[in-house]
């Protein structure tokens, strides 16, 4: 008996199996090809974002310059000499946040409760969004409980210094664990850099505190038993105390590794509040979640990247404001 054309062609109608696992075996290999791309365009403008960051914290540091001849530190207020106040909480009217400013009580401390409904406030150009560390909120090491998530935090902060074990073990040219462009002892002027402001870093990342990153790897998450000391945007010890550098895993130091290999040291482990290293200080260190490099705006507002490669004597160089090195890295 013969077939009609209809009864030969409806043996035809659908996939096979065979084809409809080449269709989702080519929409895998399209997936997979696209989905990086649209991660690395996606990278590419959280890099841009954290770099305008930069750049607005610059303008604003060099407005506050030109409104009062000096930068702003990590000096105690005068209206209250029992506490430190962090210089980001000082430039708050120059980052269009005057009102969190107006309503920051300066005789009180930065985690008390009085203070908590500005320090808990996130203020975005404060953030990387390339940091998973924006919804999280650090604390007061020396508080009732020892620590509890209190303040909203900052991927951004200066260096006070240069630690002289660096110099100890030849790795810099030049120590000194007050010569950087932030400063908890003194307010610092434009004479003040005599290397010159366009040689000397003034902000950079410290991202994803105080949860412990290495390598791109959450660690630990923060919590009173293990943190880094830092974070919140209004915490002076949120500053990077000094560059000290470490091993290649991170965990020890000082060492020849500066950039990307952790966030910060473990400040339970290192003594607390009691340390002799530490003390109130912060255990942050110099990081990103960009991928081989961190952003940076210099003493004169330029913001660059630093190539998480670079050297720790040539980093060390750009760190300190009147170490009279020449740098040719």
């Amino acid at each position: 008996m013969f077939q009609t054309s209809n009864q030969r062609l409806g043996k035809r109608l659908g996939f096979t199996l065979i084809e409809l696992l080449v269709v989702i075996a080519i929409i895998a290999v399209l997936v997979g090809l696209l989905v990086p791309a649209v991660q690395k365009v996606r990278e590419a403008a959280n890099r841009m974002s954290c770099s305008n960051n930069l750049k607005q914290i610059g303008l604003a540091l060099h407005n506050f310059h030109g409104a009062n001849s000096y930068f702003p530190s990590n000096l105690r207020p005068a209206q209250n000499q029992t506490v430190r106040m962090r210089w980001l909480t000082w430039v708050l009217p120059y980052i269009e946040q005057d009102n969190l400013f107006k309503n920051y009580n300066q005789a009180l401390n930065w985690s008390d409760p009085a203070n908590r409904p500005v320090t808990s406030v996130r203020v975005k150009i404060l953030e990387c969004p390339s940091s998973p560390s924006s919804t999280l909120l650090d604390g007061a090491p020396d508080g009732t409980p020892a620590w509890a998530p209190i303040v909203a935090n900052s991927d951004y902060a200066g260096i006070y210094g240069v630690h002289p074990s660096l110099a100890t073990a030849g790795l810099v040219d030049v120590a000194g664990t007050t010569r950087g462009a932030i400063s908890k002892t003194q307010n610092l002027r434009m004479g003040d850099f005599t290397d010159g402001t366009s040689n000397t870093l003034h902000v950079t990342e410290s991202s994803g505190r105080p949860s412990i990153y290495r390598q791109g790897r959450l660690v630990v998450g923060a919590s009173a038993t293990a943190r880094v000391n830092g974070g919140g945007w209004c915490r002076p010890a949120s500053e990077i105390p000094y560059l000290l550098g470490t091993d290649a895993t991170g965990t020890s130091t000082p060492g020849p590794n500066a950039i990307n290999v952790t966030n910060g040291l473990d400040y339970i482990a290192a003594g607390g509040p009691a340390s002799t290293f530490y003390g109130t200080d912060g255990t942050s260190q110099i990081y990103s979640f960009h991928s081989g490099l961190v952003n940076a705006v210099f003493a004169d507002g330029s913001v660059r990247t630093i190539n998480s490669s670079v050297g720790i004597r040539a980093l060390a160089r750009m760190v300190t404001r009147d170490g009279g090195e020449v740098n040719n890295d």
